[in-house]
């Protein structure tokens, strides 16, 4: 399934129209706006969204540091069941899928904190149908 590319944002504009993304690039755009938007901003899909930006501020510690994954892996979560719904909805109704096999994760292979004074980095790989590994890091400011 493609994907619009974005940058900052912004739709990228390439030759011949807007770009696109699949695959890797894809599920690394998707878990990063999932974890960059607000949980319950979107009115349409009030539980989307990541509750990341409200640990702002507080002290890290070990605590903390747990808080970030378990949401980290709430999002991710979310993610592969939305693609298995979307999934057994097109199998159900006989309709091609509108998922290749590497824009579906499969696994999830391993979620690692590296905590450093006031961030988190999450280390995430992942494991798509197609059987690549995508790995993908993303920083919290506390």
């Amino acid at each position: 399934m493609k994907g619009l590319a974005l940058s900052g944002g912004d739709l990228i504009v390439g030759e011949g129209g807007y770009g696109m993304l699949t695959g890797a690039s894809r599920i690394r755009q998707d878990l990063a706006l999932a974890l960059a938007e607000p949980y319950g901003n979107d009115q349409y899909h009030p539980t989307w969204g990541s509750v990341l930006s409200s640990y702002i501020g507080q002290p890290l510690d070990a605590e903390l540091e747990l808080l970030v994954r378990s949401e980290v892996v709430r999002v991710l979560q979310q993610y592969v069941d939305g693609q298995a719904a979307d999934l057994a909805t097109d199998a159900l109704s006989g309709a091609r899928s509108r998922y290749d096999y590497g824009d579906v994760v499969s696994q999830i292979v391993s979620i690692t904190t590296i905590p450093s004074f006031d961030t988190v980095v999450v280390a995430v790989e992942l494991k798509t149908r197609a059987g690549a590994m995508v790995k993908i890091a993303r920083t919290v400011n506390l």
